[in-house]
C-alpha cells in the first residue's frame, strides 16, 4: 500500500457534488491501493458524515464548502478529517438510541452517527477557528 502524497477535496453543501466526492474517494482508494473491505468502511463514513452535513449543520440556504482530506498518523492509521463551517455538533458526544427492537420507535437520525462510530477504530471531534473538524480513523493492515 502506497502511504505517500496529499488528498484533499474541496465540495459544496450540494448532494450533486457526492458524483465529485465519490469519484475522489474512489481514486483515493485506487492509489492507495486500499484493501476492499477498509475501502468500503470509509466509503460509508464519508457518505455518511457528508449527508450529514449538508441536512443539518447550515441554518440558511447559502454554499458551503466542506473540506476533506486523508492523512496518515504514527499509529499506522488513515484518518479522513472532514471541516465544515456549519453550526458546532460534536456527533461523538451526542446521545443515541440503543434500543432498536421496534422500527416504529425510532427517531429520525442517530443510526449513521452510530455505523461511523462501530466501522472506524477512532474517531474525534473538535470545533476549532469556528469550523466543525471531524476526523474518522481506521486502522491499516
Amino acid at each position: 500500500m502506497q502511504s505517500t502524497g496529499k488528498f484533499e477535496l474541496r465540495i459544496f453543501n450540494d448532494f450533486a457534488e457526492f458524483k465529485v466526492m465519490n469519484a475522489w474517494l474512489q481514486n483515493v482508494f485506487k492509489t492507495l491501493a486500499l484493501p476492499e473491505l477498509l475501502a468500503k468502511d470509509l466509503d460509508v463514513c464519508a457518505n455518511e458524515a457528508v449527508t450529514n452535513i449538508i441536512l443539518y449543520a447550515y441554518q440558511d440556504q447559502k454554499s458551503h464548502q466542506i473540506q476533506m482530506q486523508f492523512e496518515f498518523n504514527e499509529n499506522k492509521e488513515i484518518c479522513l478529517t472532514i471541516q465544515d463551517d456549519g453550526s458546532p455538533f460534536d456527533p461523538f458526544n451526542a446521545v443515541l438510541t440503543d434500543n432498536y427492537e421496534k422500527i416504529d420507535g425510532l427517531n429520525i437520525g442517530g443510526l449513521g452517527i452510530q455505523l461511523m462510530r462501530s466501522l472506524t477504530n477512532q474517531c474525534h471531534y473538535r470545533w476549532l477557528d469556528g469550523k466543525n473538524n471531524t476526523t474518522l480513523c481506521f486502522c491499516l493492515p
